[in-house]
């Protein structure tokens, strides 16, 4: 066989080893470039916030789905909904309880196409109560960035029972997003 032929050997074999690289490969969530956000209703008024504390690691792999994984630790005492108030009520003992739990951990094996992008249903435990959650997701080009959405119902986890139970005064409906840089 001919140097060039080697050559072109060669080439195809690291081709290869490099796209086997690229699509299976363990993130870290890098937290200051990243948002996890959501949206809820309060007297039928729209209000979004947001978690400045997370992190967690991510391994997607195109060519073989099932071996993706999440484990993504959130802090709840970090939510931020631009209301110093619905902040404070928020890490109470009614909603997230951030004292005695101060970690909600979403947690997911596997992935499959779902659309133009890919959904993964995992586990999201808050205060101590693991419960089913599906994630709706694409991730750019080079693979370093994964935007996402999940739909959550709050009474599922208990949030924000007994008094603030009513779905007309707090709706049980809430929608997160995620925009994740990946290192």
């Amino acid at each position: 066989m001919g140097n060039r032929h080697w050559q072109i050997l060669a080439g195809s074999v690291l081709a290869l080893a490099l796209t086997g690289t690229a699509t299976a490969a363990d993130h870290r969530v890098s937290e200051e470039d990243s948002t996890l956000a959501f949206s809820g209703k309060v007297d039928g008024e729209a209000f979004d916030g947001q978690f400045h504390r997370f992190y967690g690691q991510i391994r997607f792999d195109a060519d073989d789905l099932a071996k993706t994984h999440f484990a993504i630790d959130i802090e709840t005492g970090s939510v931020d909904t631009d209301s110093s108030e619905r902040d404070e009520a928020l890490a109470t003992p009614e909603w997230f309880n951030s004292a005695l739990f101060p970690a909600a951990r979403f947690e997911a094996e596997g992935a499959r196409v779902d659309g133009d992008g890919y959904r993964s249903d995992g586990q999201l435990t808050i205060r101590g109560r693991p419960r089913p959650v599906s994630l709706h997701y694409a991730l750019s080009e080079d693979g370093s960035r994964l935007r996402g959405s999940a739909r959550l119902n709050r009474i599922d986890w208990g949030l924000g029972g007994d008094d603030w139970a009513d779905d007309e005064m707090v709706a049980h409906a809430v929608e997160v997003r995620v925009d994740v840089q990946l290192r």
